[in-house]
Parts: C-alpha cells; structure tokens; sequence
C-alpha cells in the first residue's frame, strides 16, 4: 500500500516526528539536506523513530511500525511485550541506499489499533567523487615555480605564498581541499585542508596561503612535491592532482648550479665547449664555477660522461677546491665523441640538485701526431725477405699519446692481422708494443714491392679505432 492511499483512506495527519539516524551529517547552509556519508554504503543503514507515549503492546494488542523508503515498504517491527529503549529502529537494506534523494516515514499502530504517521524525512546520498580541472595543477606564482620559496621572496610578499586551485568540477558548500607536501627525498611528508566552501563562495576560486613559518618550522628547506584533492561533504574524494615540484630555500640561499668548465679549453665559459685532446695529455681540469652556490654540509659530486658509458668517471669534488681532474684515459675514451658534463649538489636532507650540463665535444688526435710502427732492429727498410728468420719478422710500436692498459692495438701486414685487439699491459705503456709478422707471411708477399704496416687502436674497449700512418718498407729477395 503506497503512503498516499494509507493516508487518505484513514484520513488521519501526521503526528509522530521525523524518523532519524544516527549517520545523518548536519545541514548546511545551501547544502544537500540530510546528508549521508558515502561510507555507508555496502551495510544496511539503521533508521531510528523516538519512543511514544503511553505504549503498552501485549500479545493480544501488538503494537508496530512500518519503515517507508519513497513509498515503499522496507521493513516492519511488531512488539507485544515492553519495547527495549535500544530496540526503536529499523534497517533500511543496502540495495535500498542508492544515489539520489530519499523520502523516509514510518507509521505507528498502537495497542488500540489507532494508525500514527510520522512526518517524512528527506535523506540524501552522494556517490559521485568531484572532478578535478584539467589541467590540475595547483597555480603557484611564476616566481616561486622558478627559483623556489625563498627568503627573499617571503619578505617580499608579506610572508606567505598564496596558491590558487584550479576550479573543481560540481563545486558543492562544504567541499574542502585536501592536499600534501612531500619531500621527495626522504618520502616526509604535510597534509593541509583548506576551510570547506559555502553557499557564498563555492563557485569562487579556492586560494590557500601557506605562511612562512609553516616553510620555517615545517617544511624547511629541500625539494618537495605539492599534490591535492577535492573531498565533498559526504566523503567522497577525487582523485589526486598532478604534481608540483617545489624548493624550499628560506633556512640559507638557494643551491645554485651553473654548468661546469673544463680549463683547457681556454675561452669564456658556456654551456658547450670543443677540448682538444692534444691539450689533455695529461688529463683535463673540470672547474666548477665561482657562481654555484653550495654549503659546507652538501656533498657534491662531478659526472663526466652518461652514467655506465664506457669513459665514464664519477668524481667526489673535494670541499677545498672547485677544481676536479679527470684522468688522461678518461679523456681518450671520449676522443670524436660528445658528452655531458655536470655535477649534483647533494643536500644534507637526501634531496640533490643537478647542474646545467656542459656538453663537451673531445676532438680526436690527427693521424700524423701518432708514431708510425717501423721495423725492429736490425731490420730496416728496406728488408730481404731471405733473411727474416724464421721466427719472423719484428715490427715495432713506439708508445703513443693517451697510451694505457685500457688501450687495445691491432697490428696488420698487407690487411692480415699479425696482432689483434691485444690489451696493453703496464710494460707496454713504457716500452712500446713488438709484434713478429710470421715467415710465412713474409714468404708469401711478393718482393720488390712495398708492403703496408697498419697499427690501430682503441681507447673505448673497441668500439672506436684510430688507424696510425702506415709504414710502407720494401721488400727485397
């Protein structure tokens, strides 16, 4: 039986008051009247009516009420003895609490038979999350994006930063702004939640202030990330916004990390440079600017070259000196090649700042300032072939520049390798490199004619060689 055909056919008005539960969330001005918090879906939701007066239900004369959900009967509660003070409600099943608004009543039988309707209860449920604009990023100023929260610039804007909030889909009176700071290095972190919106300024921009004490006393300086979400009144959250990397300098000055210099190269410092190998011999000095600014407690390391790249040296930089040497193997590895070269402030808080990096272009060593092999003694050019013995015929590689037992040499005779990608030891790197060329090879070239000796080597484990001036001896019977 619909409420409306109950009422008209007993003619009755309503007296009993408003069913109730416990779960409702207060109203608000402008907001969604009796209000549910989304938690309760999944459960079924106890609604609760006031006890009556002169109530004396016995098994012959029961008394009951009825629960109404929009109408329809969800549940019923019969009595014929003393009605327990905790036994005055009903539970509306979980199917029932669906999104919407929800008109809730109930009606009394008494002992005597007389019907007592209460009056109707308007429940709201809300399932659906806000959504957050598009982009979502919380809109700090261009200032603070740049160079960070700083001293300076909390003197300047009254100690405090003000961040906008993008608007929020479905704004509602009573959404707040949930949010949190992170210390990306040390996963730290501060939740924050703004005053929740009203019926006068929730379709206004949110804007949250963020004093200088809150940098001082509790984020202090480092790198952090901001992130929020919008949660309206029921509980229900969007998800979480992109985002926002920040640094925190107000404790000292910020890092400064301008890009590094390599001394040899001579010229006004850039943020690219060409090193003549010829000018590293020895190695190279790589400089760190007079401009970067960094502290006692901060460790800073220098990084020549792509991390796990063959050539590739990472350098603590020692805290009295901005000068760090890159060995002359290092050097060489890069010959004909392009590389980064930077340095990471590390920060006392685990977080580090990167520098502009320096790319580097390492020219290679001209071909004519490598010592051609020649023929070891007492051989000379030009040979007989009738008296290479037959242990063969010594070739000799005088030392080069950048040579070092991270260097490999091949040697050919006539494009037949008499040597190949042999590592240079320690004694070679004094001495030079002696290779015999076999008789039989010797044997078989005809005589003369000049024949080629090539020497080449690599100073990145093979992956890059350089071939010497040739020697071009004759060969006598």
């Amino acid at each position: 039986m619909s409420r409306t055909t109950r009422f008209i056919d007993q003619n009755i008005r309503r007296i009993r008051p408003k069913p109730f539960t416990l779960a409702m969330l207060q109203d608000i001005p402008g907001g969604q009247v009796g209000l549910l918090p989304a938690n309760i879906q999944g459960k079924p939701l106890k609604v609760e009516f006031a006890p009556w007066d002169n109530s004396n239900p016995t098994p012959e004369n029961p008394e009951s009420v009825e629960l109404f959900w929009n109408d329809v009967s969800v549940g019923i509660k019969s009595w014929s003895s003393r009605i327990e003070p905790d036994d005055f409600f009903i539970e509306v099943p979980a199917l029932n609490l669906s999104q919407g608004r929800h008109e809730v009543d109930y009606q009394l039988i008494l002992a005597t038979g007389q019907a007592e309707p209460s009056d109707i209860r308007v429940l709201t449920i809300d399932l659906q999350a806000p959504a957050l604009n598009n982009p979502s990023e919380l809109l700090f100023p261009a200032e603070v994006l740049t160079a960070g929260v700083t001293k300076d610039y909390l003197a300047a804007y009254g100690d405090s930063v003000k961040v906008n909030v993008p608007f929020h889909k479905v704004a509602a009176p009573g959404d707040v702004i949930v949010g949190e700071w992170k210390n990306l290095s040390n996963g730290v972190s501060h939740s924050f939640r703004s005053q929740p919106l009203t019926e006068d300024d929730y379709e206004d921009r949110v804007q949250l202030t963020f004093s200088g004490d809150f940098f001082r006393d509790t984020v202090k300086d480092g790198q952090w990330q901001v992130t929020y979400r919008a949660e309206d009144r029921a509980g229900n959250s969007s998800p979480v916004s992109t985002p926002v990397p920040i640094t925190i300098a107000v404790l000292r000055p910020p890092r400064v990390a301008p890009s590094p210099w390599v001394v040899e190269i001579g010229d006004t410092p850039a943020e690219s440079g060409v090193l003549k190998a010829l000018s590293a011999l020895d190695g190279a000095t790589v400089r760190i600017p007079e401009e970067a600014v960094y502290f006692d407690d901060d460790t800073v390391e220098l990084q020549f070259g792509e991390p796990g790249s063959h050539g590739a040296i990472s350098v603590p930089v020692s805290a009295q000196s901005r000068d760090v040497h890159i060995p002359k193997e290092n050097i060489a590895a890069w010959m004909k090649k392009t590389l980064p070269v930077y340095y990471t402030i590390h920060l006392p808080d685990g977080s580090s700042v990167p520098s502009t990096p320096l790319t580097l272009t390492i020219s290679e060593v001209d071909k004519y300032s490598y010592p051609v092999p020649q023929l070891a003694a007492p051989f000379s050019d030009p040979v007989s072939s009738g008296a290479i013995p037959g242990t063969g015929l010594p070739i000799s590689q005088r030392k080069w520049a950048f040579i070092s037992t991270d260097c490999l040499i091949s040697i050919s005779v006539e494009g037949i390798g008499i040597m190949d990608k042999h590592r240079v030891t320690a004694a070679q790197t004094e001495a030079g490199v002696v290779v015999t060329a076999p008789k039989s090879l010797m044997s078989g070239l005809p005589v003369n004619q000049r024949f080629i000796v090539q020497t080449e080597v690599s100073f990145d484990d093979g992956a890059t060689w350089f071939s010497f001036v040739e020697l071009r001896p004759m060969l006598k019977p």
